[in-house]
Protein backbone atom coordinates (compact mmCIF):
# COMPACT_ATOMS: atom_id res chain seq x y z
CA UNK A 1 0.00 0.00 0.00
CA UNK A 2 0.77 3.43 -0.42
CA UNK A 3 0.73 5.93 2.76
CA UNK A 4 -2.16 7.79 2.00
CA UNK A 5 -5.34 7.91 0.09
CA UNK A 6 -8.66 9.47 0.47
CA UNK A 7 -11.02 6.36 -0.37
CA UNK A 8 -9.55 2.46 1.01
CA UNK A 9 -12.33 -0.13 0.47
CA UNK A 10 -11.87 -3.44 2.18
CA UNK A 11 -13.02 -6.21 0.34
CA UNK A 12 -12.39 -6.89 -3.48
CA UNK A 13 -15.70 -8.66 -4.02
CA UNK A 14 -18.73 -7.34 -6.06
CA UNK A 15 -20.06 -4.62 -3.75
CA UNK A 16 -16.03 -3.32 -3.05
CA UNK A 17 -15.66 -3.20 -6.74
CA UNK A 18 -19.02 -1.54 -7.28
CA UNK A 19 -18.18 1.21 -4.32
CA UNK A 20 -14.77 2.16 -6.20
CA UNK A 21 -16.58 2.77 -9.29
CA UNK A 22 -19.27 4.38 -7.77
CA UNK A 23 -17.09 6.43 -5.66
CA UNK A 24 -15.38 7.59 -8.71
CA UNK A 25 -18.81 8.24 -10.44
CA UNK A 26 -19.72 10.65 -7.75
CA UNK A 27 -16.03 12.93 -8.26
CA UNK A 28 -14.03 11.49 -6.43
CA UNK A 29 -10.69 11.90 -8.13
CA UNK A 30 -8.25 11.29 -5.37
CA UNK A 31 -6.33 8.10 -4.68
CA UNK A 32 -8.43 5.11 -3.91
CA UNK A 33 -7.95 1.27 -3.52
CA UNK A 34 -9.38 -1.99 -2.96
CA UNK A 35 -7.29 -3.91 -0.60
CA UNK A 36 -8.48 -8.09 -1.33
CA UNK A 37 -6.82 -10.26 1.04
CA UNK A 38 -7.37 -13.31 -1.53
CA UNK A 39 -5.15 -13.76 -4.45
CA UNK A 40 -7.51 -12.60 -7.10
CA UNK A 41 -10.65 -10.03 -6.57
CA UNK A 42 -14.21 -10.97 -7.76
CA UNK A 43 -13.76 -14.90 -6.80
CA UNK A 44 -17.30 -15.59 -5.76
CA UNK A 45 -18.78 -13.87 -8.58
CA UNK A 46 -16.79 -16.22 -10.87
CA UNK A 47 -18.22 -18.96 -9.06
CA UNK A 48 -22.04 -17.26 -9.08
CA UNK A 49 -24.45 -19.04 -11.08
CA UNK A 50 -22.04 -22.02 -11.50
CA UNK A 51 -20.64 -19.94 -13.50
CA UNK A 52 -23.04 -18.15 -15.25
CA UNK A 53 -23.56 -15.28 -12.75
CA UNK A 54 -27.04 -14.34 -11.83
CA UNK A 55 -26.95 -10.97 -11.70
CA UNK A 56 -29.88 -9.45 -10.64
CA UNK A 57 -34.06 -10.16 -10.32
CA UNK A 58 -35.77 -8.05 -12.12
CA UNK A 59 -39.51 -8.86 -9.85
CA UNK A 60 -39.93 -6.39 -6.80
CA UNK A 61 -37.70 -6.74 -4.19
CA UNK A 62 -40.05 -6.92 -1.32
CA UNK A 63 -40.30 -9.89 0.76
CA UNK A 64 -36.56 -11.09 -0.41
CA UNK A 65 -34.36 -10.10 1.81
CA UNK A 66 -34.05 -11.38 5.42
CA UNK A 67 -32.72 -9.04 7.81
CA UNK A 68 -32.44 -7.29 11.32
CA UNK A 69 -34.57 -4.78 9.50
CA UNK A 70 -36.18 -5.86 6.38
CA UNK A 71 -36.75 -2.37 5.28
CA UNK A 72 -32.72 -1.54 5.31
CA UNK A 73 -32.69 -2.75 1.84
CA UNK A 74 -35.56 -0.39 0.30
CA UNK A 75 -33.62 3.24 0.57
CA UNK A 76 -30.89 1.38 -1.46
CA UNK A 77 -33.05 -0.02 -3.88
CA UNK A 78 -35.25 3.35 -4.72
CA UNK A 79 -31.71 4.55 -5.74
CA UNK A 80 -30.67 2.00 -7.75
CA UNK A 81 -33.12 -0.48 -8.94
CA UNK A 82 -32.47 -3.18 -10.77
CA UNK A 83 -33.24 -1.14 -14.26
CA UNK A 84 -30.17 1.37 -13.50
CA UNK A 85 -27.55 -0.74 -11.61
CA UNK A 86 -28.00 -2.62 -15.25
CA UNK A 87 -27.43 0.46 -16.95
CA UNK A 88 -24.31 1.14 -15.14
CA UNK A 89 -22.82 -2.45 -16.44
CA UNK A 90 -24.05 -1.22 -19.75
CA UNK A 91 -21.83 1.31 -19.40
CA UNK A 92 -18.83 -0.64 -18.94
CA UNK A 93 -19.87 -2.28 -21.40
CA UNK A 94 -21.57 -5.81 -20.23
CA UNK A 95 -24.73 -6.55 -21.71
CA UNK A 96 -27.01 -9.07 -20.37
CA UNK A 97 -30.11 -10.88 -20.73
CA UNK A 98 -33.37 -11.89 -18.94
CA UNK A 99 -34.38 -15.08 -18.88
CA UNK A 100 -36.70 -17.13 -16.58
CA UNK A 101 -38.63 -16.36 -13.46
CA UNK A 102 -36.99 -12.46 -14.00
CA UNK A 103 -33.32 -13.43 -13.74
CA UNK A 104 -30.86 -11.40 -15.36
CA UNK A 105 -27.64 -12.96 -16.57
CA UNK A 106 -24.41 -11.72 -18.27
CA UNK A 107 -25.07 -11.92 -22.37
CA UNK A 108 -22.44 -14.14 -23.38
CA UNK A 109 -23.49 -16.54 -19.66
CA UNK A 110 -20.60 -16.47 -18.12
CA UNK A 111 -19.06 -15.22 -15.15
CA UNK A 112 -15.68 -14.59 -16.58
CA UNK A 113 -17.12 -11.84 -18.38
CA UNK A 114 -18.69 -9.64 -15.74
CA UNK A 115 -15.04 -10.28 -13.68
CA UNK A 116 -13.31 -8.94 -17.27
CA UNK A 117 -15.30 -5.94 -17.60
CA UNK A 118 -15.09 -4.81 -13.63
CA UNK A 119 -11.62 -5.06 -13.35
CA UNK A 120 -10.96 -3.02 -16.42
CA UNK A 121 -12.90 -0.46 -15.19
CA UNK A 122 -11.17 -0.30 -12.19
CA UNK A 123 -8.03 0.08 -14.63
CA UNK A 124 -9.69 3.21 -16.22
CA UNK A 125 -11.20 4.68 -13.33
CA UNK A 126 -7.54 4.54 -12.18
CA UNK A 127 -8.48 2.44 -8.77
CA UNK A 128 -5.46 0.68 -7.02
CA UNK A 129 -6.18 -3.28 -6.78
CA UNK A 130 -4.30 -4.46 -4.38
CA UNK A 131 -3.81 -8.14 -3.36
CA UNK A 132 -3.35 -10.56 -1.68
CA UNK A 133 -3.51 -8.04 1.46
CA UNK A 134 -5.14 -8.99 4.17
CA UNK A 135 -6.35 -5.93 6.48
CA UNK A 136 -5.71 -6.32 10.29
CA UNK A 137 -7.05 -3.03 12.55
CA UNK A 138 -8.66 0.07 11.50
CA UNK A 139 -8.13 2.90 13.78
CA UNK A 140 -9.47 6.78 13.71
CA UNK A 141 -7.77 9.28 15.22
CA UNK A 142 -9.28 13.21 14.51
CA UNK A 143 -10.67 13.16 10.79
CA UNK A 144 -8.27 9.95 9.66
CA UNK A 145 -8.63 6.52 9.92
CA UNK A 146 -4.50 4.41 10.20
CA UNK A 147 -5.32 0.83 8.59
CA UNK A 148 -2.74 -1.55 9.24
CA UNK A 149 -2.28 -4.95 7.06
CA UNK A 150 -0.95 -8.53 8.25
CA UNK A 151 2.05 -7.54 6.37
CA UNK A 152 3.48 -4.58 8.71
CA UNK A 153 2.36 -2.10 5.95
CA UNK A 154 0.82 0.94 7.23
CA UNK A 155 -1.57 3.40 5.58
CA UNK A 156 -4.01 6.35 6.35
CA UNK A 157 -7.52 6.93 4.33
CA UNK A 158 -10.04 10.42 4.95
CA UNK A 159 -12.91 7.13 4.78
CA UNK A 160 -12.97 3.28 4.73
CA UNK A 161 -15.63 1.25 3.16
CA UNK A 162 -15.55 -2.51 4.41
CA UNK A 163 -17.23 -4.78 1.78
CA UNK A 164 -15.59 -7.52 3.08
CA UNK A 165 -18.57 -10.28 2.75
CA UNK A 166 -18.96 -13.02 5.14
CA UNK A 167 -18.08 -16.11 6.56
CA UNK A 168 -19.95 -18.26 3.94
CA UNK A 169 -18.10 -20.22 1.27
CA UNK A 170 -14.80 -20.11 2.95
CA UNK A 171 -12.93 -21.41 -0.20
CA UNK A 172 -13.73 -18.77 -2.49
CA UNK A 173 -12.77 -16.11 0.68
CA UNK A 174 -15.73 -15.70 2.93
CA UNK A 175 -14.45 -15.34 6.51
CA UNK A 176 -15.25 -12.99 9.35
CA UNK A 177 -12.65 -10.41 8.82
CA UNK A 178 -15.04 -7.62 7.65
CA UNK A 179 -17.60 -8.36 11.46
CA UNK A 180 -13.94 -8.14 13.08
CA UNK A 181 -13.10 -5.04 12.04
CA UNK A 182 -16.33 -3.37 12.70
CA UNK A 183 -16.34 -4.98 15.74
CA UNK A 184 -13.53 -3.01 16.65
CA UNK A 185 -14.91 -0.08 15.55
CA UNK A 186 -18.00 -0.24 17.88
CA UNK A 187 -20.62 -2.27 16.00
CA UNK A 188 -22.99 -4.75 16.66
CA UNK A 189 -23.03 -8.41 15.56
CA UNK A 190 -25.97 -10.09 14.81
CA UNK A 191 -24.16 -14.11 14.99
CA UNK A 192 -24.32 -15.25 11.37
CA UNK A 193 -25.84 -18.44 10.68
CA UNK A 194 -25.53 -20.67 7.01
CA UNK A 195 -28.23 -19.58 4.98
CA UNK A 196 -28.81 -20.79 1.07
CA UNK A 197 -26.94 -24.15 2.37
CA UNK A 198 -28.51 -27.91 1.86
CA UNK A 199 -30.08 -29.57 4.60
CA UNK A 200 -29.13 -32.42 6.68
CA UNK A 201 -32.03 -34.71 7.71
CA UNK A 202 -32.18 -37.71 10.11
CA UNK A 203 -31.59 -41.25 8.89
CA UNK A 204 -34.91 -41.98 6.73
CA UNK A 205 -36.43 -44.93 4.16
CA UNK A 206 -36.02 -41.63 1.73
CA UNK A 207 -32.32 -41.36 1.63
CA UNK A 208 -31.77 -45.06 1.93
CA UNK A 209 -34.29 -45.79 -1.03
CA UNK A 210 -33.83 -42.51 -3.01
CA UNK A 211 -30.63 -40.90 -2.88
CA UNK A 212 -29.97 -38.82 -5.70
CA UNK A 213 -33.14 -38.57 -7.08
CA UNK A 214 -34.85 -35.02 -7.68
CA UNK A 215 -38.66 -34.03 -7.37
CA UNK A 216 -40.73 -31.31 -7.67
CA UNK A 217 -42.73 -30.26 -4.81
CA UNK A 218 -43.01 -28.12 -1.34
CA UNK A 219 -41.29 -28.63 2.17
CA UNK A 220 -42.67 -27.21 5.27
CA UNK A 221 -39.90 -26.65 7.64
CA UNK A 222 -40.67 -26.56 11.55
CA UNK A 223 -38.17 -25.65 13.46
CA UNK A 224 -38.07 -26.41 17.45
CA UNK A 225 -37.14 -23.09 18.08
CA UNK A 226 -40.44 -22.00 16.62
CA UNK A 227 -39.35 -20.61 13.33
CA UNK A 228 -40.95 -21.58 9.82
CA UNK A 229 -40.49 -21.64 6.47
CA UNK A 230 -42.32 -23.13 3.24
CA UNK A 231 -40.28 -23.25 -0.29
CA UNK A 232 -41.54 -24.79 -3.84
CA UNK A 233 -39.23 -25.87 -6.72
CA UNK A 234 -36.68 -28.91 -7.07
CA UNK A 235 -35.17 -30.65 -4.65
CA UNK A 236 -32.25 -33.14 -4.65
CA UNK A 237 -32.03 -36.07 -2.35
CA UNK A 238 -28.59 -36.61 -0.76
CA UNK A 239 -26.82 -38.66 1.25
CA UNK A 240 -27.07 -36.32 3.81
CA UNK A 241 -30.07 -34.74 3.26
CA UNK A 242 -31.78 -32.61 0.85
CA UNK A 243 -30.15 -30.42 -1.62
CA UNK A 244 -31.14 -28.34 -4.55
CA UNK A 245 -32.11 -24.56 -4.14
CA UNK A 246 -36.06 -24.84 -2.93
CA UNK A 247 -34.05 -26.88 -0.30
CA UNK A 248 -31.10 -24.41 0.02
CA UNK A 249 -33.80 -21.59 0.40
CA UNK A 250 -34.96 -23.15 4.18
CA UNK A 251 -31.44 -23.17 5.56
CA UNK A 252 -31.75 -19.89 6.96
CA UNK A 253 -34.61 -20.91 9.00
CA UNK A 254 -32.86 -24.40 10.16
CA UNK A 255 -29.51 -22.28 10.76
CA UNK A 256 -31.47 -20.68 13.51
CA UNK A 257 -33.33 -23.55 14.65
CA UNK A 258 -29.82 -25.39 15.46
CA UNK A 259 -28.91 -25.68 19.68
CA UNK A 260 -26.60 -27.67 21.35
CA UNK A 261 -29.60 -29.82 22.67
CA UNK A 262 -31.59 -30.27 20.28
CA UNK A 263 -31.74 -30.94 16.20
CA UNK A 264 -33.13 -27.83 14.06
CA UNK A 265 -36.83 -29.67 13.83
CA UNK A 266 -38.62 -31.29 11.14
CA UNK A 267 -39.90 -31.09 7.04
CA UNK A 268 -42.95 -32.06 5.90
CA UNK A 269 -42.36 -32.94 2.13
CA UNK A 270 -45.78 -32.33 -0.06
CA UNK A 271 -44.51 -34.33 -3.22
CA UNK A 272 -47.61 -33.67 -4.99
CA UNK A 273 -48.66 -29.95 -4.26
CA UNK A 274 -51.16 -29.72 -7.29
CA UNK A 275 -53.44 -32.35 -5.57
CA UNK A 276 -55.74 -32.77 -2.67
CA UNK A 277 -55.18 -35.83 -0.77
CA UNK A 278 -58.66 -36.54 -1.32
CA UNK A 279 -57.79 -36.75 -4.76
CA UNK A 280 -54.70 -38.69 -4.73
CA UNK A 281 -56.25 -41.56 -2.86
CA UNK A 282 -58.83 -41.64 -5.62
CA UNK A 283 -56.29 -42.12 -8.12
CA UNK A 284 -54.39 -45.28 -6.08
CA UNK A 285 -57.75 -47.07 -5.16
CA UNK A 286 -58.67 -46.94 -8.89
CA UNK A 287 -54.65 -48.24 -9.64
CA UNK A 288 -55.37 -51.78 -11.59
CA UNK A 289 -51.82 -53.29 -11.02
CA UNK A 290 -51.02 -56.98 -9.95
CA UNK A 291 -50.77 -58.03 -6.63
CA UNK A 292 -51.26 -54.66 -4.88
CA UNK A 293 -47.93 -53.99 -6.20
CA UNK A 294 -48.28 -49.66 -5.17
CA UNK A 295 -44.62 -48.98 -6.66
CA UNK A 296 -46.53 -49.74 -9.84
CA UNK A 297 -49.60 -47.52 -8.40
CA UNK A 298 -47.34 -44.88 -7.39
CA UNK A 299 -45.95 -44.81 -10.65
CA UNK A 300 -47.22 -42.18 -12.27
CA UNK A 301 -46.97 -39.60 -9.15
CA UNK A 302 -43.52 -40.16 -7.97
CA UNK A 303 -40.08 -41.38 -9.49
CA UNK A 304 -39.74 -44.94 -8.64
CA UNK A 305 -37.18 -44.69 -6.03
CA UNK A 306 -39.32 -42.33 -3.66
CA UNK A 307 -42.39 -44.67 -4.17
CA UNK A 308 -40.21 -47.62 -2.97
CA UNK A 309 -39.15 -45.59 -0.15
CA UNK A 310 -42.47 -44.78 0.47
CA UNK A 311 -44.09 -48.21 0.82
CA UNK A 312 -41.48 -49.47 2.78
CA UNK A 313 -42.35 -46.46 5.15
CA UNK A 314 -45.63 -47.75 5.04
CA UNK A 315 -45.17 -51.36 4.17
CA UNK A 316 -43.47 -52.17 8.06
CA UNK A 317 -46.82 -52.15 9.55
CA UNK A 318 -48.81 -55.13 8.97
CA UNK A 319 -52.52 -54.18 9.37
CA UNK A 320 -51.89 -51.41 7.00
CA UNK A 321 -50.25 -53.60 4.00
CA UNK A 322 -53.27 -56.12 4.74
CA UNK A 323 -55.44 -53.66 3.92
CA UNK A 324 -55.80 -51.77 0.55
CA UNK A 325 -58.05 -48.99 2.05
CA UNK A 326 -55.81 -48.38 4.76
CA UNK A 327 -52.44 -48.37 2.28
CA UNK A 328 -54.04 -46.05 0.18
CA UNK A 329 -55.00 -43.58 3.15
CA UNK A 330 -51.75 -43.93 4.37
CA UNK A 331 -49.89 -43.75 0.94
CA UNK A 332 -51.86 -40.43 0.13
CA UNK A 333 -50.65 -38.79 3.47
CA UNK A 334 -47.20 -39.67 3.02
CA UNK A 335 -47.42 -37.85 -0.37
CA UNK A 336 -48.28 -34.58 1.03
CA UNK A 337 -47.15 -34.79 4.73
CA UNK A 338 -44.14 -37.08 4.70
CA UNK A 339 -42.32 -36.04 7.82
CA UNK A 340 -38.54 -35.98 8.10
CA UNK A 341 -36.04 -34.88 11.00
CA UNK A 342 -33.94 -32.01 10.37
CA UNK A 343 -30.51 -32.13 12.02
CA UNK A 344 -29.29 -29.09 10.60
CA UNK A 345 -27.37 -27.77 7.48
CA UNK A 346 -24.16 -28.31 5.63
CA UNK A 347 -22.54 -25.11 7.19
CA UNK A 348 -20.62 -22.57 5.89
CA UNK A 349 -18.16 -24.78 3.93
CA UNK A 350 -21.32 -25.30 1.70
CA UNK A 351 -23.31 -21.97 2.62
CA UNK A 352 -23.44 -19.51 -0.41
CA UNK A 353 -24.57 -16.41 2.11
CA UNK A 354 -24.84 -16.37 5.80
CA UNK A 355 -27.93 -14.95 7.17
CA UNK A 356 -27.15 -12.20 9.81
CA UNK A 357 -23.89 -9.82 9.68
CA UNK A 358 -23.32 -6.25 11.46
CA UNK A 359 -26.40 -5.09 12.49
CA UNK A 360 -28.00 -2.70 10.20
CA UNK A 361 -28.99 -0.54 13.07
CA UNK A 362 -25.76 1.02 13.30
CA UNK A 363 -25.70 2.25 9.39
CA UNK A 364 -27.67 4.84 7.82
CA UNK A 365 -29.67 3.08 4.96
CA UNK A 366 -29.80 6.42 2.67
CA UNK A 367 -25.90 6.34 2.48
CA UNK A 368 -24.73 3.09 4.35
CA UNK A 369 -22.50 5.71 6.49
CA UNK A 370 -21.98 4.22 10.20
CA UNK A 371 -23.92 6.35 12.59
CA UNK A 372 -21.50 5.69 15.53
CA UNK A 373 -17.79 6.83 13.20
CA UNK A 374 -18.15 9.61 10.21
CA UNK A 375 -15.98 8.15 7.50
CA UNK A 376 -16.94 4.47 8.07
CA UNK A 377 -18.71 2.82 5.46
CA UNK A 378 -20.27 -0.68 5.23
CA UNK A 379 -21.85 -2.42 2.20
CA UNK A 380 -23.34 -6.16 1.01
CA UNK A 381 -23.05 -9.27 3.14
CA UNK A 382 -20.89 -7.61 5.39
CA UNK A 383 -24.37 -6.44 6.84
CA UNK A 384 -27.02 -8.01 8.13
CA UNK A 385 -28.68 -8.46 4.79
CA UNK A 386 -29.39 -11.62 3.25
CA UNK A 387 -31.51 -12.48 0.09
CA UNK A 388 -33.02 -15.16 -1.81
CA UNK A 389 -31.80 -17.23 -4.62
CA UNK A 390 -32.27 -15.97 -7.94
CA UNK A 391 -29.56 -12.97 -8.38
CA UNK A 392 -30.92 -10.45 -5.27
CA UNK A 393 -27.97 -11.20 -3.07
CA UNK A 394 -25.49 -9.94 -6.16
CA UNK A 395 -27.82 -7.46 -6.64
CA UNK A 396 -27.63 -6.37 -3.37
CA UNK A 397 -23.80 -6.62 -2.83
CA UNK A 398 -23.81 -4.22 -6.21
CA UNK A 399 -26.37 -1.81 -5.61
CA UNK A 400 -25.31 -1.15 -1.70
CA UNK A 401 -21.61 -0.97 -2.85
CA UNK A 402 -22.02 1.89 -5.53
CA UNK A 403 -24.27 3.50 -2.80
CA UNK A 404 -21.95 3.48 -0.52
CA UNK A 405 -19.28 4.35 -2.45
CA UNK A 406 -21.17 7.71 -3.84
CA UNK A 407 -22.04 8.47 -0.01
CA UNK A 408 -17.97 8.03 0.70
CA UNK A 409 -17.16 10.60 -2.53
CA UNK A 410 -20.06 12.93 -1.55
CA UNK A 411 -18.78 12.85 2.50
CA UNK A 412 -15.33 13.31 1.25
CA UNK A 413 -16.31 16.15 -0.77
CA UNK A 414 -18.35 17.64 1.87
CA UNK A 415 -15.65 17.55 4.32
CA UNK A 416 -13.44 19.10 2.60
CA UNK A 417 -15.54 22.10 1.79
Amino acid sequence: MSNRYDLIVIGGGASGVLAALGARRAGLTGPVAVVEKESQPLRKVLASGNGRCNIASLAPVEGHYQSDDPAFVSPVFEVLPAGKLLAILREIGLMTVEERENRVYPRSFQARSVTLLLLNALRNKEVAVICPLKIREVKKQKDLFFVEADNGDLATARAILVAAGSCASPDLGGSRAGYEILQALGHRLNEPVPSLVPLTLSPHPLIQYAEGVRFRGSVLFKGTSGVTARTEGEYLITKYGLSGIAAMELGGAAGRSVSPTAAAGTIEIDFLPELEEEAIGQILMAADVPDDDWRIALAGLVPDKIARALVNCVAAHDQVSSSRSLMVGELSRKLKYLEVGVTGTRGFQYAQVASGGVATADFDPATLMSRLVPGLFACGEVLDVDGDTGGFNLMWAMASGYLAGQSAALYLESESS
